[in-house]
């Protein structure tokens, strides 16, 4: 386990946004993950169970961990995948801001004409490659009572987690995971009796980035507009 330590004002902030989006976010969780899920039947021969078929099985308890809806999740095996593939993109601004773009479209053409379209509006320039260094991980915010840091330290390294953090004002504490990991971390935690307030796959910045506060609130109009677009399934920052 990495060293636990406090959360800082910009991660709790970025908290709070994920929460205020949660019903957005939950729709395109759903869509990308039933898209995963046909894509994996697919290429496994037509393989839906997910006892004999390992990658569609730890694909269906993330999604479950992330709390997809389980009606979800069946549909998708019984559906054949469309023509739509997963693409990545990199999005510039000033004050060394970065926002990672998930997305699902027919084409990287077709994906790159419509958030080129915005940019061109709003500002903010397509990277010709991802530069920035993002790490996949599982994130499980829970509320908490009177728990210390120091029990939750102890409570993430016997459930397997990387790193806690706790925010005493919000009653809040944050579990970070690594991927493989994060469903038997959530059951863990749950299993000890905390609220699971939120739980889903991020990418979190190697290297945060500290814009000024006129810099921070364009990217987060810019973030709010992209996250809007149906191509977009989650946008990522790294401030």
């Amino acid at each position: 386990i990495r060293q636990v330590r406090h959360a800082g004002h910009n991660k709790w902030s970025n908290i709070k946004h994920i929460k205020a989006a949660k019903d957005l976010q939950n729709s395109k969780l759903a869509s990308q993950f039933s898209h995963r899920i046909r894509v994996c039947v697919k290429d496994h021969g037509g393989d839906a169970n997910p006892e004999t078929n390992a990658k569609l099985k730890k694909i269906m308890a993330e999604a479950a961990s992330a709390n997809v809806p389980k009606s979800s999740l069946q549909a998708a095996l019984k559906n054949k995948p469309d023509d739509r593939s997963e693409f990545q993109f990199e999005v510039g601004l000033p004050g060394g801001i970065s926002l990672f773009v998930e997305t699902l479209c027919s084409t990287r053409n077709g994906a790159i004409n419509v958030l080129n379209g915005v940019l061109k509006k709003k500002g903010g320039s397509l990277e010709t490659r991802l530069k920035t260094k993002f790490d996949k991980k599982g994130i499980i915010i829970v509320e908490v009572q009177d728990q210390n840091l120091e029990y939750l330290e102890e409570m993430a390294i016997e459930a397997g987690a990387e790193e806690v953090d706790l925010n005493t004002e919000e009653k809040m504490a944050e579990f970070t995971t690594d991927v493989n990991d994060f469903p038997n971390v959530k059951e863990f935690i749950e299993g000890k009796g905390f609220k699971c307030v939120d739980a889903t796959i991020s990418y979190l910045p190697e290297f945060p980035a500290d814009p000024s506060n006129v810099e921070r609130k364009v990217a987060e109009n810019l973030k709010e507009i992209l996250e809007g677009l149906d191509i977009v399934m989650a946008v990522h920052r790294n401030y």
